[in-house]
């Protein structure tokens, strides 16, 4: 059984889970480089990322479960293992037994008993009977409420939902990996092919290349000069001429003032549009980060503002669709620079939102995005 890849899959999956729960790590980070290591086929591969981030995403609902069978709390390899099982067995098409039998095979002897009985008893259940739709849905608490408040229990629970699923890929024409929500804000960022732009969160790069193919020139800026990487590698990959970097902080940036035709702020935020992808976020972000959030996205336009030539554009978007880091956000900004125009935006993908636009994962399976504009 030692070979078998079956057995190897599992094995590798529950190493993943482990680092990512002991060390705080990344899965996106994480899975990839334990994946590279092995001599596994690419459909084992997939399936190592499908449990790791599955078993990521549904960690409060495996847990709730598998505690059920258990007189004390697991130690972190054995938690990581039953999590592995529980998965296959809730969330996939494998077989129980196959689940079951693959996952004791791939763990240490002191520990076959356990994972055997608790995933036997786990199969054994025809419908579980969950205590809450936070366990169910797998979220923390805050993040139940605040999109409750924030979008309506049923059009949460229908996003919850949605991003529980493995993400959509989408590639562009000219082969970047690009989710479809991204791209049509790009499509919403109209410019002319004489016109400078600057992205001023820029990293990893995706809208600035797009906009590359529009624009005359774009400055890709991000605080991150190891983010800067990723734009290189980008710029190289698309063959693009008409990128510049720079390393800045966009709070205080070293252009002079009233020189762009257009400024993107693809802002930091809760990213909580886009959970999906980023399985470990919802239980990383905390509901207080939100303030801090508003207050960055909020000084970042204040800046970006003041770069924008007269009659030139201003575009925020945020891959999150909380109030807090969206209208909010733009209702703090027009109070505070009444020069500020906002634009009414309209498309036919998009939801109006305010004077802006927004999109739900569920809409069109998509990451959720927000996006305002205003004309200086």
């Amino acid at each position: 059984m030692a070979n078998d890849p079956g057995v190897e899959t599992r094995k590798i999956a529950i190493q993943c889970l482990y680092r990512i729960e002991e060390t705080s790590s990344f899965a996106n980070i994480i899975v990839p480089k334990m994946i590279e290591k092995s001599s596994l086929e690419p459909r084992d591969r997939n399936l190592v990322t499908e449990i790791v981030y599955g078993a990521t995403r549904m960690r409060r609902s495996l847990d709730w479960v598998i505690d059920r069978y258990l007189v004390s709390q697991p130690p972190a390899k054995l938690r990581s293992a039953l999590r592995v099982g529980a998965y296959q067995i809730i969330h996939t098409r494998i077989p129980d037994h196959a689940a079951v039998n693959a996952t004791v095979s791939a763990v240490a002897k002191k520990n076959k008993g356990v994972v055997n009985a608790v995933l036997r008893r786990i199969a054994e259940e025809s419908d579980i009977k969950w205590p809450d739709d936070g366990t169910k849905l797998s979220y923390p608490n805050w993040i139940i409420d605040t999109l409750t408040k924030d979008l309506g229990s049923d059009e949460a629970t229908r996003m919850m939902e949605k991003m529980n699923e493995s993400p959509t890929v989408s590639i562009r024409e000219d082969g970047y990996y690009q989710d479809l929500a991204s791209q049509w804000v790009t499509d919403l960022v109209k410019i002319h092919e004489n016109d400078l732009l600057l992205d001023l969160c820029s990293a990893p790069g995706g809208k600035a290349s797009s906009l590359s193919r529009k624009a005359r020139r774009v400055i890709a800026c991000d605080v991150n000069l190891s983010r800067h990487k990723l734009i290189q590698e980008n710029i190289q990959n698309l063959s693009i001429s008409n990128i510049s970097q720079v390393v800045s902080d966009g709070r205080d940036s070293p252009f002079k003032s009233k020189v762009f035709d257009h400024v993107l702020v693809d802002a930091p935020c809760s990213g909580l549009g886009v959970l999906h992808r980023r399985p470990d976020s919802r239980w990383r972000i905390r509901e207080k980060d939100l303030d801090n959030l508003a207050r960055l996205q909020v000084e970042l336009l204040h800046s970006a503002s003041h770069l924008v030539k007269e009659g030139g554009t201003l575009t925020y978007s945020v891959c999150t669709v909380t109030s807090q880091e969206t209208i909010k956000v733009a209702k703090i900004l027009e109070s505070q620079l009444t020069n500020l125009r906002p634009q009414k935006m309209t498309h036919e993908k998009w939801r109006n939102f305010g004077n802006g636009l927004q999109i739900l994962p569920h809409d069109f399976s998509t990451d959720g995005m927000t996006v305002f504009q205003w004309k200086c």
